[in-house]
Formats: C-alpha cells, structure tokens, sequence
C-alpha cells in the first residue's frame, strides 16, 4: 500500500486529532481493564474458589492500581500527542508484565496458557492504540524477550521444540501485527488528509457561494418610498439563493414599470438565470416598451438562450401610469396577482394570458390587458412559493387565504403588510420552507 504523507499544513491538527484519539481510548481502556481485573477477583472468590491464590493476587492489585493511576494522571498530563502516545506505551508496558507476572505465578501453565497470555497482552493495547508500526512492532519484541525469559521456568513440562514453535508463533504474530499497523496507519492518514483536503474545498466552495449569494442579493431591489407608492419587498429563498426575482422602476416622472419572474428550481443554476434574466430585463426597460412587449421579448431570450436546457419560469409585468390612472399588465404562466381596491376592499385577479416562458410555443401575439386604479388601491405581487407553502397536513396556503389575508390588513403599511403575511406563511409551514418566496406589495398614492 502506498505511503502517505501528511502534508505540513495539516500536521499539527493531525498530531493534535491523534493525540485525542490516544486519550480517549487509553481512558477507555483503563475502564476495561479495572472491570476486568475486578471481575475476575469476584469470580474467583465466589463460583470458581481455589482457582486464584495468593501468589495471583499482586498481579491483579498491580493491575487495577496502575489503571487507577493511568486515570488519575491523565487528567493533569498534556494534551499533545508525546505525552499521550507516552501514557500508551507505558500501559502496554505494564500490561504484558503483569501477564507475565500471571504466567511466572503458574509455571506448570506456561505451556498451555503462556503464548495465549502474552498475545492478548501485546494484541489488545496494540490494536486499540494508533500506534506506528514501528512502535507496535518495538512492544511486540518487548513481550517476545519477556516470554523467552519465563519459558524456561516451565521447563520440567516443555521440550525445547515447543519452546521454538512458541517462539515462533509469537514472532509472526509481531509480523501480523506489524502489517496491520502499517495498513491502519496510512488508511488513517488517508481519510484524515481527504477529509481535511475536503474541508478545504468546502469552505472555499461556502466562500464563494457567500459571495454569489451576495452577488445575488444585490439584484434584489430595496423597498422605497416616494410620493408616488411605497413599496415593499420581501425576499425568503429556499436554499442558499434562488430563482425568484423582481425588478422596479419608475419612468418619466409618472409612471412605475415592475417586473416579477420565478425561475424553475431552485439554488445556483438558478441564481445563475436571475442574473441573465436582470440583464436583460433591465435593456428591456429602458427601451420604452409595453409590459406585453416587454414579457414577449423575455420569452424570446428566455426560448432562444435557454429552450434546450429545460429551462422555463413564469413571470408578471405591469405599468402604472399616475397620471392616467391606468395599469397595463401581462402575464406568462404566473398566478393570479393581486389589485386590492381600496374603494369598496374589493380583490381584482391579474390573471396569466398564457404559457410560461421557455417552451417554444412561437407565438408572436403580444399578452396584456389595462384596467384602472384608483390612489390608495395595493398591489400585491407573489411567486407561487407563498400560495403553495404547505403545512403539515399537506394542505396548501392558496389563493383564498393570501386574498382574505389582503383584506383582513388593507390598513397596515405595506412594509408591516409583507412582515405579517411572510409569518403568517412561515408559522403554516412550520418553518419548512419548500419553495422560494417573493412578496412584492405597492401601496399607490
């Protein structure tokens, strides 16, 4: 397996991350090992009696005090990572004397017992601990020179062939462990490294989004007041920025021209559109034209730039002429906006005159229609985010809800109108928001 390096950038926090990872589980260790000493004390004294003597016990005192402390101290050792990797070895150290110190208490055992002791004093620790190859391979040869100096104590029991088959079982069992060591620790190097190296990306990729969101949120427009309307907007996407946009200028003194469009999707692809779409919506405006001309020639960029990637939105365009007292308005699949009479409380319906834009339909009419206002009439202008919002019960806000809302609140200024309704809709949801929301609302004059 290919050798991993850690890059320098990241060594410290993979020395640190190490280091904790040694605490952790020598603590946990210590734990085990006290519950185990002290199970096998309880044991001995009730079911299995005679079996320990008192030749056995310093072993298991050894044991648990040296846990106990190896507790104790770790809470006042470093946090870095020699001072923890020291507290393992150390542990490791203990732990396969203690086993020999079992093994001497028995001798007529050793031939039986002695291999398997030593391999689970050496396997254990090394396993558990992050330890190197080189250092798991150093405590294996450790537990090897020990078991060669008790072996011969069993002598009387054993010839010297066994002692040699033991031997070298133990040595390939350092071998195993060696491997497993080396395997561990570069995988461990390996997912540290293309976690981090994925941190990395993450947070560059949040940068830049923060500044595309901010980017986005600059073609937004800001709610005003004048001696024309106040008009208000609220803005809620769905995910980091979305595909709803809105655009509002006044022209000649007399007149205001809006524009409100809800691109299919949501997220970058379609904070992408809205820029390409602001672009163009704002040449459009500055050409003098009609809403209906004005929607006609989107959908013609809209089919011809964006026809084959599947992209489609629905959009609304009106024109209040204060002087005249007339709004003109067309509608390309959008849902039917709102004109609040302010005159009997009455809701006017700006319904949709046709498809959404983007499907092709080469259709050359040009959609609008003109009715009149009166000073004092709202105009409350939504992307389908608000109507379709859904509560638990999968019923939708809808239409009825939004007009009786608009009634409910004719007399609330419209930056107060926009704060009420936007909660409204959040606490039906429940605050899951499935769709982006705009909410555009003008209180004429």
């Amino acid at each position: 397996m290919k050798r991993i390096v850690i890059p320098e950038r990241f060594q410290r926090e993979y020395r640190t991350e190490l280091a904790r990872l040694f605490r952790v589980r020598i603590n946990l260790f210590c734990y085990v090992v006290i519950i185990a000493f002290l199970f096998e004390l309880v044991l001995a004294m009730t079911i299995f009696k005679g079996i320990l003597s008192i030749k056995d016990l310093p072993g298991i005192v050894i044991g648990i005090l040296f846990s106990l402390a190896l507790l104790f101290t770790g809470r006042f050792a470093r946090k870095s990572l020699r001072s923890q990797k020291t507290r393992a070895i150390v542990f490791s150290l203990v732990l396969i004397m203690i086993s020999v110190l079992a093994a001497t208490a028995h001798p007529t055992l050793i031939p039986h017992l002695g291999v398997a002791l030593i391999l689970l004093a050496v396997f254990t620790p090394v396993l558990l601990m992050p330890f190197s190859w080189i250092e798991a391979t150093a405590l294996g040869l450790f537990a090897i020179a020990n078991f060669a100096w008790i072996y011969p104590l069993a002598g009387t029991y054993i010839t010297w062939e066994i002692f040699g088959i033991n031997i070298g079982i133990l040595v390939e069992a350092v071998f195993v462990i060696a491997v497993v060591k080396r395997t561990q620790e570069i995988l461990r190097k390996k997912d540290f490294v293309s976690h981090r190296e994925l941190q990395e990306k993450s947070a560059i990729m949040a940068k830049e989004l923060e500044l595309a969101k901010k980017i986005h949120t600059s073609l937004i427009p800001h709610s005003i007041k004048n001696e024309l309307a106040d008009i208000a907007v609220t803005y809620k996407p769905m995910l980091y920025m979305g595909g709803d946009y809105a655009k509002f200028s006044f022209k000649g003194g007399d007149k205001l021209v809006f524009v409100l469009t809800d691109i299919t999707g949501h997220g970058v692809s379609a904070a992408l559109l809205v820029n390409r779409v602001h672009s163009e919506v704002e040449r459009l405006i500055r050409e003098d034209l009609s809403p209906g001309e004005i929607l006609k020639a989107l959908d013609e960029f809209i089919d011809r730039d964006f026809g084959q990637m599947g992209i489609f939105l629905t959009a609304f365009c009106g024109m209040l002429d204060f002087s005249g007292k007339k709004l003109d308005y067309s509608n390309y699949g959008h849902p039917p906006q709102i004109l609040l009479q302010s005159r009997d409380n009455e809701v006017v319906l700006m319904r949709s005159q046709t498809f959404l834009m983007g499907i092709g339909m080469d259709d050359q009419a040009v959609y609008h229609n003109t009715m009149e206002f009166e000073p004092g009439d709202r105009i409350i202008l939504f992307t389908d985010g608000l109507i379709e919002a859904k509560n638990k019960d999968q019923e939708l806000f809808g239409q009825k809800r939004l007009e009786r809302f608009a009634k409910d609140n004719k007399d609330l200024d419209v930056t107060e109108f926009n704060s009420r309704l936007a909660g409204d809709v959040d606490a039906f949801e429940n605050g899951q928001q499935g769709d982006d929301i705009f909410l555009l609302t003008i209180q004429t004059k």
